[in-house]
């Protein structure tokens, strides 16, 4: 059977619309059977036989199915309820479990009995029937799923609606500001190949690039703060501000991820863009990210008429404006400006050098009103709207109750920062119950598509009594609910407003602790025998031994090398880093450029290797 059948005749060629005008035809205007057939263009054999029946029936052509269409929605309407509670079924546990349905309600079918699966036109059939098509999922963690519930979305609008209540603000003082990973090695996109090549290539910069993290800030009336990069290094140079975003601020730091002294220098920043006074105000919606919060940070908001309103935990993926309508498209554009770049040039890598300009063109393209009002919109941050999520978008959370709650320590603040008047590390349940008709069994129950096909090692309970006829729930079901456990962890946290007064004290007594524990470490150690570290001349004078030719390093007198004498400043300046202008400390790797042959260090430098190293200056 071809994979799509084209329709070749015109019979049945009606719907249920014409017949039931032709029905209404007959019996309010006394028209006869023919004549409204003949007006609504139906057979008149299909009229007279459901009109005299009274039966109101669709036209079909072709043979039976193997389930009753009854069977087929109720199947349909499992499917489509696991996957809303992040248990999608695949297709081939469907078509497992509609074989295995068909064996016990002992239907006749054509299903291959040697792989026990139901066939590809069957299940091509079904899914079209039933508005049902194959999707790839986005991985969702538990703690998202989970997190996502009634209780602390409501919460947080009823924040939102007491800081809208007490300061009015407007639009253009809304904002939203998250941050986004970049790398230097772009997701290649789809290209045209030969038809039955097995392997097809792009080429990239690096097996694996740095990540950069990129700092966006965007308004609900449609503005854009400019972005702050953070790079993964221990110096800063101007060479990566090349060709990057108007506005744009650069910093970096060991990991290349946001801290808390990284984000106090951008909310300066934002407040220069922003322009926040007592008469219009700020309302900054963030995540609740441990580097969002600090004493420092605290103070400076108040000072500066900034509000923050943090979201509950794990949700910014359906309630943080930049997640929803932003930051998506500005990366599909990134790829495409790193796509085009590597083809535009032959053998030319991407380092974080290139990154700022490739940003500016995608950030550019994508940064545009709607984009950011319809972000604010679809979360119902702006206009306020706290029934803009419904109950089956909360049903997963409700049904998929775990007892303990695993919180990601770089992801939430402090414990002293909770709020204390909750005191749980478990999920707020929900009063609503689970339909009866789904119950939760074990988790075996579970089509595995590597489970050997054969009937006595089916997955599937099938009754065998007619006391108990087989139900199509019997082969879907969900995996049972794990054992309770408890657990020591740090409190839960929720959606809080960070600049409130109650906050502070715990910052207080956070910022205290800290110090505390700053001054007892600076103790350790007094009295004891330090190691003699060695001096940085040391690796000055390995590279002045690697760089002579005629000499070996057993004929050098080191006596000679680092013997005192009047030309040791001109010698330090030709051995400092050219980037930095500094030594370094010990066990630091060097690179030397290939055309000048100066030394910089080798996080200076932003290069993966010493290979053809060339400086900035050459």
């Amino acid at each position: 059977m071809p994979k799509i059948r084209l329709r070749q005749t015109n019979k049945a060629n009606w719907t249920i619309d014409q017949l039931e005008k032709a029905i209404k035809l007959i019996e309010e205007q006394n028209f006869s059977i023919r004549k409204a057939a003949k007006t609504m263009n139906i057979p008149f054999a299909s009229l007279h036989k459901r009109y005299k029946k009274n039966t109101i029936k669709a036209p079909r052509l072709g043979r039976n199915t193997v389930f009753t269409p009854e069977m087929e929605k109720e199947l349909a309407d499992i499917i489509k309820k696991m996957a809303n509670l992040f248990y999608g079924c695949t297709p081939k546990q469907i078509k497992r479990a509609a074989f295995e349905y068909a064996e016990a309600l002992n239907l006749k079918h054509s299903f291959n009995t040697s792989s026990r699966l139901a066939g590809r036109v069957w299940f091509e059939g079904f899914v079209a029937r039933n508005n049902i098509s194959v999707r790839k999922p986005e991985a969702t963690s538990i703690n998202r799923v989970t997190a996502f519930n009634k209780t602390e979305v409501q919460r947080f609008f009823n924040l939102l609606e007491e800081l809208m209540g007490k300061y009015k603000f407007l639009p253009k003082n809304i904002y939203n500001c998250d941050e986004t990973g970049i790398s230097t090695v772009q997701e290649p996109e789809k290209i045209l190949a030969a038809t039955g090549q097995k392997r097809v290539g792009s080429i990239t910069s690096w097996e694996r690039g740095k990540n950069i993290t990129l700092l966006c800030a965007m308004s609900a009336s449609g503005g854009y703060v400019p972005p702050m990069f953070i790079y993964p290094r221990k110096r800063m140079t101007p060479t990566l501000q090349t060709d990057g975003p108007t506005g744009a601020i650069y910093k970096c730091s060991d990991s290349g991820w946001i801290h808390e002294e990284l984000f106090l220098e951008w909310l300066q920043h934002f407040t220069q863009h922003a322009k926040p006074s007592a008469e219009e105000p700020i309302l900054l919606v963030l995540d609740n990210h441990a580097s969002h919060i600090s004493l420092a940070i605290y103070e400076y908001c108040k000072k500066n008429h900034i509000h923050m309103l943090s979201l509950p935990p794990h949700t910014s993926h359906r309630m943080q404006p930049l997640d929803v309508s932003f930051f998506g498209p500005f990366k599909a554009a990134y790829k495409r400006e790193c796509d085009l770049f590597m083809k535009s040039q032959l053998l030319q890598r991407i380092t974080p050098y290139d990154v700022a300009s490739l940003v500016r063109k995608a950030f550019s393209h994508v940064a545009s009103m709607s984009k950011a009002e319809a972000g604010f919109k679809s979360t119902g941050i702006f206009p306020i709207n706290p029934n803009i999520f419904t109950d089956e978008d909360f049903m997963a959370a409700e049904v998929l109750q775990e007892s303990v709650v695993i919180q990601d320590p770089t992801e939430s603040i402090s414990e002293s920062i909770s709020v204390r008047a909750v005191d749980s590390v478990s999920v707020l349940t929900s009063t609503n119950e689970p339909e009866q008709n789904f119950p939760i069994p074990n988790p075996s129950t579970f089509c595995p598509t590597n489970a050997p096909a054969t009937a006595s090692s089916s997955q599937f309970d099938i009754p065998s009594t007619s006391k108990n006829p087989p139900n199509i729930h019997n082969f879907i079901q969900m995996p049972k609910k794990a054992t309770a456990k408890t657990r020591q962890g740090r409190k839960k946290q929720h959606a809080t407003i960070l600049t409130s007064t109650p906050i502070k004290d715990d910052l207080v007594e956070k910022e205290n602790k800290r110090k505390a524990k700053a001054v007892k470490n600076k103790g350790k150690g007094v009295g004891k025998k330090s190691k003699p570290q060695k001096v940085s001349r040391e690796k000055v004078k390995k590279k002045i031994l690697q760089e002579s030719n005629d000499t070996s390093e057993s004929d050098v007198k080191t006596d000679e090398l680092c013997q005192d004498d009047d030309n040791d400043d001109a010698e330090d300046a030709c051995n400092l880093c050219l980037v930095c202008g500094e030594f370094g400390r010990d066990n630091e790797t060097w690179y030397r450029c290939t055309s000048c042959g100066f030394w910089a260090h080798a996080d200076c430098t932003g290069w993966e290797s010493a290979h053809n190293y060339v400086c900035d200056m050459c």
